[in-house]
């Protein structure tokens, strides 16, 4: 059967990838429907009505012509175009948010569709995760990721897989149902009916749901509700009644009441309105805080140098700041990635629809949904070496491997050569199934593991164990391989491996064994324990296969090793098939279906239930089932007439697999990965929880958090599967229950309302399935936790990397998308933003699985790359914080200024000068905010939750009163004096009396002059002391001596060229006029100039309070991230 071939293959997963995708809905983060947006456009709509009206009214009735009423009018012309450009922006950028994972899908399908057919032939064997399928392609079978099989695919199933979709046996016509295991011993070649790409992409509509607001945003709307619901409806009011009170009490001329009462109300609350535009600012800011946190990210995995600490930093400080590479992004290339981002579909990271630079800077929770490739090396190395000791057996630890010196010891135990005689044929056997590779995978290493059984240890390098003991390359060229067989037993998940092999001087034969513990134990009749062959009882079986119990429940893996010399009789030629590359099958017969027939062994460590094909009993009756014939030769193991009895390969290997000799076992385990132990332990300093979620049972699941470095004690893991369904025992009560601990997914939010918080604290969760993950990463957010997830890039995890905030796709298995048969011309870094960056199957993969993922990381990648990129998106958050509180003090301030200029009967300063503050101005400042240079300490701080977003609100309005008070009244002192010197008037009288007896439809061309000179001198005092207070505003709790604002190279160039537009604005404003500038009085200026000694300690009196108040929240909430009170205290 050759099924199909790529073109085809290609052409069914585009037809179906073209007809899913449009099927996939994504709502955006700009609501233009929300309160706020409606309490926006209605107060800009209700300024522009007002400002046409107050405007026309000067304008018909003013003699002469008031340049004010020309000035509402263009003002009111102005808020319509911002009104129109905000409205345009917000609507492309919901439309590239709500058409991003559509790009994606597009762009997966363009990468398909260029795709030329380069197939990666990793032969690492089976992995837990990473899930792919044998299947027939161009005429070869081809390891293929479960997404990429298609309709009318030939797939091969072994014993224990698991349908991909809806299937038929080749040969008996049966049916399978996606999700169906197989459960027959043999492989069996099936149809593919269904393309299993569809019902992915069909779950992925059905499951996928925008990402929830980001803490950023939602303070935003906190504090932009109580603007929108109490500042400006009490400014709006307190302005109209006050205009109404003083124009019925203070003015004398009634012609001018649409001014005094209209313009002025209309002045208070036009800073509001000229917010509008600023929508367009925070898509700015938050573009260029996404440009920043991937070119960095890019930049860090590209970056080939390791993370090591800085040289002042103390390794035992168990709070000193995780390491860093000292890598610098350009501010071109961030600004050249913000502008593809601003005008582009950001298909590549999903910057938009995922929030990227605020879901990283908010962090409290990264958890790991595999195990295997991505938070520990995808194949387990040796730990330990058991080798028979006498009656008892002992344990040689492993050393760790040197690369400086490959020719160490590699058993850390003194005196461990006196096990040499035992430990050299378990080495011989080691060194035929690895090769003696040169500790790196070579091509021959690769295709003898390839020959390997099912289980995850039988892929493991054991090269280091055959070099320890002395075999070489050399060595190995004595021997040479008649056969390899891979021998199981039915209704088994487990096997092993027989290889026989012939030395070149001798011409002997030998059988080396090695596999499945239970089934090696029970082919032995005997063991060697270095000096003499002893018989193989019940009490050693025993003793052994609870060492296998423990090991597994220790999460480790085994192997066993075994040994038979086979001695034929010359010339037998017929005997194994040695041309063949594809290893003989033999199945062996065991019987231990009475589960009645076990006995329990006793020994110095307690009873051991012994299953009954263990037992020396059985063992001995298979042996005299045997057939018997007479041997006559006396020095060979089978004669000829049993070689004729036996007749077929099958048999004779059957036959020779049995009655071996027990060498001893090699254990293996699942070493997290380089950096990921400190990337956890610093995770704690920066107040992230770091969450696995295992699918092993308890006792597994905290043997391998305990090597994460995690805690294992009481109360830290919890078991997400109910009752039913368990995988062991559950809680033991000596050992668990100190607390009262919830069991199974549907009891979390019922404890977490009733007894206390503990599903919310602990880092390990066992016996895990993929919809009990996705339902504890909801109670996490639904609990203001903003949670990270990390997960294998080719294992079925798209659905859990829908549902959190943010998702990480790494790289299972390294070089996964290199094909020998593809050259690349570029370096691909892992991502679609290159064409034809995907080259192998397992790439395109990928690729599908990792649709909802902004973030992708290489296998080699430190999860440092990742601490990195949190640490720059929160120290940028921090900063669009800072820029957003700056503005809107502005706002507010200007808005002040405008209420008590009325209440000084004052004209209020023109909304042309308005803009120029909140449109120019303060956004420059603000900008500036943005390029504050980094700060290291910001990962030692605990993040906000995404709940109860300012709930101090009260504290906070304090603080804004203080900070922009003295900024109100210097203003206004500069306004009043500045307008006192300036009006054609003798003797002089006060501003404020002077304007209350005029009439303000006939001001003459000198008072007009003067009133707007006087108005550009608060407006530019105004801007003069904002630029004062952002020098403080660099860091919300750092004073000015801890950081001084000119680090801020980018704010003092700012800073300046604000200064210097405004006042090229105000001597443009003036050039024209007939404005006695020196009549301005000294101490006009000197107001002016003077005021950041007032503004700058009022501003750190303010910052200090803060501080004490945040450093107060950070003890608490660290005392409260770190406590193990509520973990230990019994209910």
């Amino acid at each position: 059967m050759e099924g199909l071939s790529t073109v085809d293959a290609k052409r069914e997963l585009l037809q179906v990838l073209e007809s899913e995708r449009a099927r996939i809905p994504v709502a955006g983060h700009l609501d233009i429907r929300s309160h706020l947006s409606r309490a926006l456009l209605g107060t800009t709509l209700c300024v522009v009505v007002l400002q046409i009206i107050n405007g026309a009214y000067l304008v018909s009735r003013g003699t002469p012509i008031q340049t004010r009423g020309i000035a509402c009018l263009v003002e009111a012309i102005l808020l319509v175009v911002s009104l129109l450009i905000t409205w345009r922006v917000v609507a492309r950028e919901t439309r590239l948010e709500a058409r991003e994972l559509d790009g994606r899908l597009r762009e997966v399908a363009r990468e398909l569709r260029g795709w030329r057919g380069g197939y990666a032939d990793l032969r690492l064997g089976p992995q837990p995760t990473v899930t792919t399928y044998t299947v027939r392609r161009d005429g070869a079978w081809r390891d293929m990721p479960t997404l990429l099989v298609a309709n009318g695919d030939v797939v091969r199933l072994v014993a224990g897989d698991v349908a991909p979709c809806a299937m038929t046996e080749c040969a008996t016509g049966a049916e399978l149902l996606q999700g169906q295991q197989l459960k027959i011993d043999s492989p069996v070649l099936c149809w593919a009916r269904e393309t299993p790409l569809q019902a992915h992409v069909a779950q992925i509509a059905q499951h996928h749901r925008r990402t929830g607001r980001s803490v950023l945003q939602n303070q935003m709307r906190a504090v932009a509700r109580v603007i929108s619901t109490r500042v400006l409806p009490f400014i709006a009011c307190a302005s109209l009644a006050s205009n109404i009170v003083i124009f019925g009490v203070v003015y004398k001329y009634r012609h001018m009441g649409v001014e005094a009462i209209l313009g002025q109300t209309t002045s208070s609350i036009f800073p509001f309105a000229c917010a509008l535009l600023w929508p367009i600012l925070w898509v700015a800011a938050r573009t260029y805080a996404s440009a920043n946190s991937v070119v960095l990210f890019d930049a860090l995995q590209r970056s080939k140098t390791e993370y090591e600490d800085m040289a002042d930093i103390d390794e035992f400080d168990v709070d000193a700041l995780p390491p860093t590479k000292d890598v610098r992004v350009g501010i071109r290339d961030v600004v050249a990635h913000m502008r593809w981002m601003w005008t582009m579909c950001d298909h590549r990271n999903l910057s938009r629809s995922s929030n990227l630079a605020e879901t990283l800077g908010a962090i409290t929770v990264i958890c790991s949904i595999d195990k295997e490739g991505t938070i520990a090396e995808p194949v387990c190395t040796p730990e330990q070496i058991v080798v028979p000791d006498e009656q008892d057996y002992a344990v040689l630890d492993l050393a760790e491997p040197d690369l400086a010196e490959p020719q160490s010891g590699f058993i850390a135990d003194i005196g461990w050569q006196r096990f040499l005689p035992v430990l050299r044929p378990l080495a011989l056997a080691c060194a035929h199934d690895s090769g003696v590779c040169a500790m790196a995978p070579n091509s021959a290493h690769r295709r003898a593991r390839a020959l390997r059984g099912p289980t995850a240890t039988q892929t493991a390098c054991l090269c280091r164990v055959a070099r320890g003991v002395g075999f070489t390359s050399s060595d190995l060229a004595n021997y040479h391989v008649e056969r390899v067989a891979m021998v199981t037993a039915p209704k088994r998940s487990a096997s092993f491996v027989a290889t026989v092999v012939r030395t070149t001087d001798a011409q002997s034969l030998h059988v080396l064994s090695d596999g499945n513990v239970e089934l090696i134990l029970g082919a032995c009749l005997d063991y060697f324990d270095g000096t003499r062959v002893c018989a193989l009882d019940d009490r050693t079986v025993a003793m052994y296969y609870a060492l296998y119990l423990n090991a597994l429940q220790q999460d480790l893996q085994c192997l066993a090793y075994a040994y038979r010399p086979l001695r034929l009789p010359p010339n037998v030629e017929w005997l194994f098939d040695s041309s063949s590359k594809v290893p003989a099958r033999v199945e062996l017969r065991v019987d231990d279906e009475d589960e009645s027939q076990d006995q329990v062994v006793d020994d110095e460590f307690g009873s051991v239930d012994l299953p009954a094909h263990l037992t020396q009993a059985a063992r001995l009756a298979q042996l005299r089932a045997k057939p018997q014939v007479t041997d006559t030769s006396g020095d060979v193991d089978y004669s000829p007439d049993m070689l004729t009895h036996l007749a077929t390969e099958e048999n004779l290997l059957r036959d020779a697999v049995t009655e071996q000799i027990f060498l001893g076992l090699i254990t293996f385990t699942y070493e997290p990965k380089t950096d990921v132990c400190d990337f956890i332990e610093d995770l704690d300093i920066a107040g992230i929880r770091f969450v696995y979620f295992s699918a092993s049972g308890g006792r597994q699941s905290k043997s391998f958090a305990d090597r994460l470095g995690l805690e294992t004690d009481w109360n830290t893991c919890i078991l997400l599967s109910s009752a039913d369904g368990a995988q062991d025992i559950g809680y033991v009560e000596d050992h668990d229950i100190k607390a009262r601990l919830p069991r199974g997914i549907h009891n979390i939010r019922e404890h977490l309302r009733d007894v206390d918080d503990i599903p919310l604290q602990v880092s390990l969760f066992a016996e895990c399935t993929p919809s009990a993950t996705r339902e504890m990463i909801e109670i996490f957010q639904e609990n203001g936790e903003v949670v990270c997830c990390m997960g294998s890039a080719l294992a079925a995890n798209t659905l859990t990397f829908a549902v959190c905030d943010l998702a990480v796709g790494v790289e299972p298995i390294p070089h996964f998308n290199r094909a020998k048969d593809v050259l690349l011309d570029h370096e691909n870094d892992g991502s679609m933003s290159t064409p034809g960056a995907l080259v192998t199957q397992y790439a395109l993969g990928a690729a599908l699985t990792c649709i909802p993922c902004p973030l992708f990381l290489q296998h080699d990648t430190s999860l440092y790359t990742l601490m990195q990129v949190v640490s720059e998106a929160r120290w940028m958050v921090g900063c669009m914080q800072q820029a957003g509180l700056l503005l809107l003090l502005a706002c507010v301030s200007l808005a002040l200024v405008n209420l008590i200029a009325a209440w000084c009967l004052l004209p209020a300063l023109p909304g042309f000068m308005a803009m120029w503050v909140l449109w120019i101005a303060v956004p420059v400042l603000s900008a500036t905010l943005l390029f504050v240079p980094h700060d290291e300490s910001i990962m030692s701080t605990m993040p906000l939750k995404n709940h109860a977003h300012v709930s101090d609100m009260s504290r906070f309005s304090v603080y804004a009163v203080i900070r922009m008070a003295p900024v109100v009244a210097l203003t206004l002192v500069v306004y009043t004096s500045a307008l006192q010197s300036m009006l054609p008037l003798s003797p002089p009288l006060h501003s404020s009396s002077t304007f209350s007896r005029l009439d303000w439809l006939h001001l003459t061309q000198d008072q007009q002059w003067a009133l707007l000179g006087a108005q550009t001198y608060a407006m530019v005092a105004f801007v003069f002391h904002a630029i004062c207070v952002s020098s403080t505003m660099m860091q919300r709790t750092r004073t000015l001596v801890e950081f001084v604002p000119v680090r801020n190279k980018v704010w003092v160039c700012g800073s300046f060229a604000c200064l210097a537009l405004t006042f090229a604005f105000a001597a443009l404003l003036l050039a024209f006029g007939r404005v006695r500038v020196d009549r301005v009085p000294w101490y006009t200026y000197a107001v002016a100039f003077a005021g950041p000694l007032v503004l700058l300690p009022l501003q750190e009196f303010c910052k200090m309070h803060d501080k004490k108040r945040w450093t107060r929240f950070q003890k608490l909430a660290k005392l409260e991230f770190k406590t193990k009170l509520g973990l230990h205290s019994p209910l």
